[in-house]
């Protein structure tokens, strides 16, 4: 295949992948910025998606081989409805709910990074590990020293800073291929 033609694709793809990658830091910069409000809205995006997927387990209860195993979808399911129900209603505590959840995680991923670089230390490596782990832990104790103020903030920051992470990493791949089809042509 003849490497000019694929000149055209690349940059074109650049172009685009660049623009979404603008959108994102935008998107990320307003959630850092208002990461209440940014926070309440995944609650509600949650919450809907939890009606949803509460919707499917009973709609695929009917079909579920035996009588227990279709009880338990349709509870999941009604269970599954609740839930998201709840946090589209009052998606100040759902932001909370998902709060802890993220308490949850960090301390997990802390403590299991800080065993891993202890398991790493002899081979190297593991200060890198070490960090993360403290890193993990740092922001697990930050949210745990302000609860339940941190359930209101720490959803929309965590979102706005992948936001805006991600955006600037698209921005990166759409100019290095920009830059790929300077070369090219």
């Amino acid at each position: 295949m003849n490497v000019s033609q694929w000149s055209g694709p690349i940059k074109r793809a650049g172009g685009l992948v660049r623009a979404m990658g603008v959108g994102l830091v935008i998107l990320g910069a307003l959630c850092i910025w208002a990461p209440q409000m940014s926070g309440l809205v995944v609650s509600v995006v949650v919450g809907v998606l939890l009606i949803l997927g509460g919707l499917v387990r009973i709609s695929f209860a009917w079909v579920a081989p035996g009588w227990g195993s279709a009880f338990l979808r349709f509870a999941f399911g009604v269970f599954a409805i609740i839930a998201g129900g709840y946090m589209v209603a009052q998606p100040e505590l759902g932001s909370r709910a998902l709060a802890i959840v993220l308490m949850v995680y960090f301390f997990a991923d802390g403590l299991t990074a800080l065993l891993l670089a202890l398991q790493l230390r002899p081979v190297g490596g593991g200060a890198w590990m070490l960090l993360s782990g403290l890193a993990s832990l740092l922001v697990g104790a930050i949210m745990w020293t302000q609860w339940p103020a941190s359930g209101e903030w720490a959803i929309g920051l965590l979102i706005g800073i992948k936001l805006l992470v991600d955006g600037a990493t698209l921005i990166g791949l759409g100019t290095t291929a920009i830059k790929h089809d300077e070369i090219l042509t």
